[in-house]
């Protein structure tokens, strides 16, 4: 339930009213103008309307859009009240009206609006919290360059000054807040259609605000915002309790510093790396006395380095040690902030047995959880990339045939089951049939949906193709009939499918890839949990395992990718009425994958995933001459799949290449040993990482990585956390992590946690 907002100073509260629960609010964000708030807003009203709910409109702009204004549908409308100003009459949203009416909710559009002169209160987000106080449920909207946290930026982008604000702790108060996310080429051609302003005004809306550049800057800024809002209310909740470790896609970064000269360099390096991966960052410098204690030239030291951050949008700390050893004291401070990975600089030791000595390296490579270890090598400028190396940038895929015309690619991505990808699927495809495209059904999956199966319509349906199996028939889609078709469009239903064993290809991502290649246009839908590079931390929040998975660079493919937003509250009560599940199933859903917690967290996966494409996307038109590159190095530990999970998902962030590195024993292999190592290189190819295999005795595997990242010019190194040494001289054997350190000072050093993405079921 959310707090009261502090905005209310302009309240005119009259007599003594008996105290009332307060409503609930419900605010639906969009990136821009069009994007469809309003129509989504009347559409959950109508729902609402028609489950018995006494709801009403007090304010709703349609903006002359007919698809809009027919939504309004049976809904009662409270008259506006006419306001003279200046001359002219104008209409206002009738506070008292909806008061007296007392309606169980209220729709009221356009948040961010400055009511006239001589209105009860200056803003109508003020006007929605006197109406919550009076125990009403409200449901509104806004676009995200009115919001407080934003608005700065929305100018950057745009360029044009943003007067209507709404306060972020009105925000904060919502109880639920929802996306309506819209590709910008969707947005654009809405405009050309005359769906969101008037003739005169289209051409100079499509070269100024509604640049692609500009709408794609403002959907990332929106989908982030929320996520960040979501994230913020699912970590003050009893679930986030339940889960151990940093829970979400958002990195933290905690940068280690001193009062050593290097440290600037440590925050600069630090401050890239957050702005790279979009994470919140943290400055951190160990006291060994109280900071009013130090004297007048470590005080300087510190103001400098808290202005450094400063200027760096971080966050600085000055921790004091309290009889704390130094790794201890990074750890409690990073468990503290939810950190996923602390930054250190490079520990200088002419000797390996010095890194047994106690050092924070030492440490915090020993006692790390969680969070992942950092280390920067302090060789400045480093070795250049190299530019006569032949081997191909491969992250997206199989190159497509340059003398054919592929299809477009469009993905709807959801946070669960049940959120309403094929709904959404279906509603487009047959607005897309009456404006005259040729679109067919390939594969649908209504589960049973009433509404769902409602939207099918009249769309054609390719029948599928039947496969027997093990004495059972399974229907499958049967790609051949689609080609000879050719529609210009198809929907195919649930990306991350296996075929049958015996089918031509063994994944439908591979089929739509085949379909695609055929010049036929692709909607396909998929959940967030499917993603390859994201099954350990799925697992980590939800302890279900998930078999069905699709290589991330398939989502590069796609010329759009939609976000279905839905809040988990209104998905559980989806999964209670029996319209994700059949009732059955409603009870184990809802004690496990559809708890609260997984719901609110698999949700912001989504939403930043969707972020860091949108991005990516930006980036990647920017990018010029060679990607750095990434190596990963892996052995026979059952840690080894995760590490090349977690370092795509390092190379995605700075659009790199990533090579996978096996260094493999120079005695015969076990069988156990082939199966992993081919497992590995498997994984490796669906990610279209460069897998090398090379072999060294146990005393030269960290003189073999050192060797194969001078070769490859890598920026990064990414290994697994060593294992805690079981005897006395285990220690003195010739460890390659602290190798690399001592040798490969011209790159980086990335130690993944051992724990990082395991699940611990605690609760």
């Amino acid at each position: 339930m959310g707090k009261k907002s502090k905005h209310l100073n302009e309240k005119e509260r009259e007599g003594n009213h008996s105290v009332k629960k307060k409503g609930k609010l419900k605010i639906i964000v969009g990136a821009a103008p069009g994007s469809g708030k309003t129509y989504k807003l009347l559409k959950e009203a109508n729902d609402l309307l028609k489950k018995g709910t006494d709801i009403v409109i007090g304010f709703v702009e349609v903006h002359q859009r007919p698809e809009t204004a027919q939504q309004v549908g049976d809904l009662e409308i409270i008259p506006c009240k006419k306001v003279l100003y200046q001359n002219r009459t104008f209409e206002e949203m009738d506070v008292d009206a909806i008061i007296e009416r007392q309606p169980a909710a209220v729709v009221v559009d356009e948040l961010a609006h400055t009511n006239l002169e001589g209105s009860r209160f200056s803003k109508r987000y003020m006007d929605v919290d006197y109406i919550l106080d009076q125990g009403i449920d409200v449901l509104t909207t806004v676009n995200v360059q009115h919001l407080e946290e934003t608005y700065r930026e929305a100018e950057k982008i745009t360029g044009v000054r943003i007067r209507e604000i709404v306060p972020q702790s009105f925000i904060e108060s919502a109880d639920e807040i929802e996306v309506v996310d819209v590709p910008p080429e969707t947005l654009r051609q809405r405009m050309r259609d005359g769906n969101i302003f008037h003739a005169g005004t289209i051409h100079q809306a499509l070269d100024h605000f509604f640049k692609k550049e500009n709408l794609s800057a403002l959907r990332e800024l929106t989908l982030r915002i929320v996520a960040d809002t979501v994230d913020n209310q699912f970590q003050k909740s009893f679930e986030r309790q339940s889960i151990p470790g940093p829970v979400g896609a958002k990195e933290v970064i905690l940068v280690c510093t001193s009062f050593l000269a290097r440290s600037a360099v440590l925050i600069r390096k630090g401050y890239r790396m957050a702005r790279r991966m979009k994470a919140d960052l943290y400055i951190l410098t160990i006291l060994e006395m109280p900071e009013n204690d130090l004297s007048g030239k470590n005080k300087d030291r510190i103001n400098k380095l808290r202005s450094l951050a400063d200027f760096c949008g971080a966050d600085y700390i000055a921790e004091q040690r309290a009889d704390r050893v130094l790794g201890k004291v990074v750890m409690d401070v990073a468990e503290k902030l939810g950190v996923t990975q602390i930054v250190v600089g490079q520990t200088h030791a002419p000797q390996p047995w010095i890194f047994w000595k106690s050092n924070l390296v030492r440490y915090l490579l020993l006692h790390m959880k969680y969070a992942d270890l950092h280390i920067m090598g302090w060789k400045e400028g480093g070795l250049p990339y190299s530019l006569t190396d032949t081997a191909k940038r491969n992250r997206s895929g199989p190159l497509p045939d340059p003398n054919t015309r592929r299809g477009r690619l469009t993905i709807c991505v959801g946070s669960a089951p049940g959120v309403g990808k094929t709904y959404k699927m279906l509603q487009d495809a047959n607005d897309r049939l009456s404006k005259g495209t040729d679109v067919v059904i390939g594969f649908i999956e209504t589960h049973g949906r009433k509404e769902t199966a409602g939207q099918i319509g009249r769309l054609e349906t390719i029948p599928l193709r039947v496969v027997h199996y093990n004495g059972r028939r399974y229907g499958e889609l049967d790609v051949a009939q689609i080609i000879r078709r050719h529609p210009e469009m198809v929907l195919v239903d649930e990306l991350a499918h296996t075929n049958v064993p015996g089918s031509e290809r063994e994944k439908r991502f591979q089929d739509i890839l085949y379909i695609l290649g055929q010049g036929i246009d692709v909607v396909t839908a998929v959940n967030i949990q499917h993603l390859e590079s994201l099954r350990d931390t799925v697992e980590h929040i939800t302890g279900v395992k998930v078999k069905e998975r699709i290589p991330d660079w398939f989502m590069d493919w796609a010329e759009e990718i939609k976000l279905i937003d839905v809040s988990p509250e209104v998905l559980q009560s989806r999964l209670a009425q029996g319209k994700v599940y059949s009732k059955d199933k409603v009870e184990h859903a809802m004690n496990h994958f559809f708890r609260l917690g997984n719901l609110s967290v698999l949700r912001e996966l989504a939403l930043f995933e969707v972020a860091d494409n949108v991005d990516q996307s930006l980036d990647r038109q920017r990018v010029i001459g060679e990607p750095p590159r990434i190596l990963t190095c892996v052995n026979y530990r059952p840690h080894s799949e995760k590490l090349i999970r977690r370092g795509w998902r390092i190379a995605d962030r700075y659009n790199a290449d990533l090579y996978v590195l096996a260094v493999v024993s120079d005695k015969p292999l076990q069988e156990r040993e082939k199966r992993d190592l081919e497992t590995m290189k498997k994984l490796s190819e669906q990610l279209r990482a460069t897998f090398l295999s090379e072999e060294a005795s146990e005393n030269r595997v960290g003189e073999m990585i050192a060797k194969m990242a001078e070769e490859l010019h890598a920026e990064q190194i990414v290994v697994g956390q060593p294992l805690p040494a079981q005897r006395f001289f285990d220690k003195l054997k010739h460890n390659p992590v602290i190798y690399v350190l001592m040798h490969a000072e011209f790159v980086n050093l990335h130690v993944v946690a051992n724990s990082r993405g395991e699940y611990y079921d605690e609760r």
